[in-house]
């Protein structure tokens, strides 16, 4: 169905003035790439990039109208002193016009693979709008609660923060009626200086809830505990004890793990990463406070679509695909993942920096190094600033085989020389240290 505004609703929601008032509207548009005729462009300004300078070409496209911070004369503009500031109050007067509810998660782990699950889990009895992808952050939110209109039940909304203070603003646009923290760990130190600092930003999103709110407390983390404890309104637990409960979780085969779950019963689920499992949990609690019975066919397709931590057969190996993005603690789940992986040959482990955690850098990559060693990594590969922090520990915990290496293709290389028939290598580092340019090295070397 949709929803249509006219530019005189927009004027009023963004204060600003318009003389083409009457113009209607349908979606609007942040990337003339993907503009539609008839859509509103807001020229958004970032670091490298100026909205403004793409007015001409959006009204070529076909806008209908645009945000900007001054005027052109191709057509009707929407002057303002913030674009982005524009575009979030729209969407937040957009998401008052619906009164349904919205669930919003957050987390230092997890985030995305939750939203997907408990999003799907809630389709099996509701049209749900959900973040796409991990546009979670004050682009990216506004944007997904446009998506809402007059047919959807309930919206599941991730919010991602690397500062104090932009959870608390996300909330402010979406007015969250539950919320949930995957977990919290050392991620974004940079921004936010240490780990207490880090829960307490994630906790603005339990700050964003109503007296008559929901908030889903991971049991398992004493620290989403701890925030519980400021929340006076109803809470579901979940984790090893609380109102769901993980039974038992074991490997039930390659990529695939067996879970015991109260109440929901017994899942087999395509899972390589038992930390996965919290994000089963979760997805689970919420679902069963809607009235959803149905789970592991939708869990099995939610986790099947996942981006994160692909099985990719290359060659004579397996590789556990983790690329996407890393910090210490998703480098653990993923290195405990290698260690449970059922296979008689060698662990290989292509490791790339995790960014943004400050002064913390060198002491954490180095506990990575030693954690692949305690798990008997077999070769351990690292590629960044901090890659000799993770090696020397490695070796100094006893591991024979660490190297550190300054291209992905050697890297590559030296796996091709190593790897035999049964052979499994994970894939993980930082989104910026581009860590899938080592699977894409091993497929040329395959080919």
């Amino acid at each position: 169905m949709g929803w249509t505004y006219t530019l005189r609703h927009l004027a009023e929601a963004i204060g600003s003035e318009t003389d083409h008032g009457e113009a209607t509207f349908r979606r609007i548009s942040t990337d003339t790439r993907s503009l539609m005729p008839g859509d509103v462009f807001f020229a958004l300004r970032g670091e490298h990039f100026d909205g403004n300078r793409f007015v001409r070409d959006a009204f070529m496209k076909g806008a209908v109208g645009a945000v900007a911070t001054e005027a052109s004369g191709h057509g009707p503009c929407l002057v303002v002193r913030d674009p982005l500031e524009a575009l979030q109050r729209f969407a937040a007067f957009h998401r008052r016009q619906y009164n349904i509810p919205l669930f919003a998660l957050t987390g230092s782990c997890g985030k995305t693979t939750a939203k997907d699950m408990t999003a799907r889990l809630l389709a099996t009895r509701y049209r749900v709008v959900k973040t796409q992808g991990n546009l979670n952050n004050e682009i990216g939110c506004p944007q997904s609660l446009l998506q809402i209109d007059a047919e959807t039940d309930m919206a599941v909304i991730e919010m991602g923060a690397n500062h104090p203070g932009e959870i608390a603003r996300l909330c402010t646009l979406a007015r969250p009626t539950e919320s949930a923290i995957t977990m919290i760990a050392p991620a974004h130190l940079e921004g936010f200086g240490s780990i207490e600092n880090v829960a307490k930003a994630k906790a603005e999103i339990v700050g964003g809830l109503p007296p008559d709110g929901v908030f889903y407390v991971n049991a398992d983390d004493p620290r989403c505990v701890g925030i519980a404890e400021s929340f006076s309104g109803e809470k579901i637990r979940f984790g090893q004890s609380g109102d769901v409960v993980l039974e038992s979780c074991e490997v039930a085969g390659p990529g695939e793990m067996r879970l015991r779950i109260h109440p929901a019963g017994a899942l087999r689920l395509p899972l390589a990463c038992r930390a996965h499992a919290t994000n089963v949990l979760l997805a689970v609690a919420v679902a069963l406070q809607h009235g959803v019975t149905e789970f592991e066919g939708p869990l099995r397709e939610a986790a099947a679509a996942s981006s994160r931590f692909r099985l990719l057969p290359l060659g004579p190996l397996t590789i556990m695909d983790d690329s996407y993005n890393a910090n210490p603690a998703s480098m653990a789940a993923a290195l405990q993942a290698l260690a449970e992986w059922p296979t008689p040959g060698a662990r290989f482990a292509a490791l790339g920096e995790m960014l943004e955690l400050g002064e913390t850098a060198a002491a954490l990559h180095a506990e990575t190094g030693e954690r692949a060693a305690a798990l008997r990594t077999d070769h351990l590969f690292a590629l960044g600033p901090h890659a000799h922090d993770m090696i020397r520990a490695a070796r100094a915990a006893g591991m024979a085989h660490a190297e550190v290496f300054e291209d992905p293709n050697d890297i590559a290389d030296a796996i091709r020389v190593l790897a035999r028939p049964g052979d499994v290598c994970l894939v993980k580092g930082s989104r910026g240290m581009r860590m899938e340019r080592v699977i894409e090295a091993l497929r040329e070397r395959y080919a």
